[in-house]
């Protein structure tokens, strides 16, 4: 069984991040990213309907596209700024029409992040887990269900259960001493991974992600090809399918 994103997510209350964009298909792309992230999105079309939502929802964080209808992103991120009750909230615009001077504005005014559009899934995840997350992780991780080997013992009732592009939790009764090296083998979309890496940490029960037993390990030693393999299977999971055309 391939993954679901983000398996950080797991043990934890999902933060809720307020969209803000006029644009039909880049708002549904967003959307569809932070949930694939783990996160609780609302999603709104003005900067008018973004206030009167940021005020009862009280969320981790507002993206707001620029350039939206009468009020702009850039209005609405003084508001927030001036409202004693949200200005702690986090801000981060994005645009499609970057401008050197609306940057300069934006960060005078106290935007967190200014990123330009389309914002690639990776740097959308690290500027998000940089902004709100109390440990920011800077690679992408997903949920998997994959039948492991470690030391060649066999596939058993070990299993890769998180990955990433630097490494993974292996779910096992099992765990190896922390700094300790070993071979892990499994098979991702019919492709015999087999890799060297490093214990990192060790979880034992109702504490690891999902609350279950294992081992968080770093890569070591990876084939070229095998690393590339993994990099795309990670971005196809958490970058969502938009196909209906652009709208405002």
């Amino acid at each position: 069984m391939q993954g679901m994103a983000d398996a950080e997510g797991t043990g934890r209350k999902k933060q809720l991040v307020v969209v803000v964009d006029s644009t039909t298909r880049d708002a549904a792309a967003t959307t569809l990213l932070l949930q694939n992230f783990g996160y609780t999105v609302m999603t709104v079309r003005t900067a008018e309907e973004a206030l009167e939502l940021i005020s009862i929802a009280s969320p981790s964080l507002v993206i707001t596209e620029l350039a939206l209808p009468a009020m702009g992103g850039l209005d609405l991120l003084a508001r927030v700024r001036a409202d004693e009750r949200l200005m702690k909230i986090p801000v981060i615009i994005q645009t499609s029409r970057p401008d050197i001077a609306q940057e300069d504005r934006c960060k005078s005014s106290g935007c967190t992040l200014y990123l330009r559009k389309p914002v690639p899934s990776e740097d959308l995840y690290r500027a998000v887990q940089s902004t709100i997350e109390p440990t920011p992780r800077k690679n992408l991780r997903v949920s998997v269900y994959l039948k492991a080997s470690v030391d060649g013992t066999g596939v058993g009732s070990d299993l890769v259960t998180v990955l990433s592009e630097k490494g993974m939790f292996v779910k096992t009764l099992n765990p190896r001493a922390i700094g300790t090296h070993h071979t892990v083998s499994f098979m991702l979309n019919r492709r015999i991974l087999k890799v060297e890496a490093v214990v990192l940490y060790v979880y034992g029960f109702d504490e690891g992600p999902g609350k279950e037993p294992g081992m968080g390990m770093q890569f070591a030693a990876i084939d070229a090809g095998d690393q590339a393999f993994l990099q795309e299977f990670i971005r196809q999971q958490v970058t969502p399918s938009i196909s209906s055309p652009r709208s405002s």
